[in-house]
């Protein structure tokens, strides 16, 4: 009998499947056959875990969109790091791979039509989203705390919603480049620019 873990395993295999299947060919040709091709399993394995293609995609989409934040958020778990260094690495993080690549603004660009159409996939999509957000308030914060400043909720979220949409932006540029992109590049224009949208005195206080 199957152990637990290797239950776990076997749904992590199926759902790297669909993410192949879906940078690949296509959200529209990711059908239960084609993951299972691309998994070398058989149909009913698929429907096994998933039941149908409809809960595979909802597993990619959400395994997406958490790989996307834990791949930021890894850098300053667990680190002893001053509110600048914190925010600073976070950035980073953002603006370089694995986060910044082809495949990934690719996967992002097949899930989102869905997310207009099915309220299961708006709701994940939201869920990561207020994930995402509420980590930036508290570096922001902590940052603006650190500089002796003390910024009303309203305020805070203003520049919490500007600061990530800032790093969509840089991060689509730069998956737009693909092999030309120079990430040291791109992490200082980011950097830059989150400096002048908090109002600090300049990029060297994020060292």
């Amino acid at each position: 009998m199957a152990s637990r873990r290797d239950n776990n395993a076997r749904e992590d295999d199926l759902i790297e499947a669909t993410l192949t299947c879906i940078a690949s060919e296509g959200i529209s040709r990711t059908t239960v056959r084609r993951v299972a091709e691309y998994a070398g399993v058989s149909n009913g394995l698929i429907r096994f875990y998933f039941e149908g293609k409809d809960n595979m995609l909802y597993a990619a989409y959400r395994r997406f969109l958490e790989r996307l934040l834990s791949d930021a958020s890894d850098t300053i778990e667990g680190r002893e790091l001053a509110p600048h260094a914190r925010l600073k690495a976070f950035l980073e993080a953002n603006l370089s791979p694995p986060i910044v690549t082809p495949q990934t603004l690719l996967l992002w660009a097949n899930f989102l039509p869905l997310t207009y159409g099915d309220p299961r996939m708006a709701e994940i999509r939201r869920e990561a989203y207020r994930e995402t957000t509420e980590l930036f308030r508290h570096l922001v914060e902590d940052v603006l705390v650190a500089e002796g400043r003390q910024e009303d909720e309203a305020r805070l979220q203003h520049l919490t919603i500007a600061l990530n949409g800032l790093v969509d932006g840089l991060w689509i540029e730069g998956a737009l480049r693909g092999d030309s992109l120079n990430v040291g590049e791109m992490q200082q224009i980011g950097l830059d620019a989150a400096v002048n949208l908090l109002g600090l005195s300049g990029w060297e206080t994020l060292a």
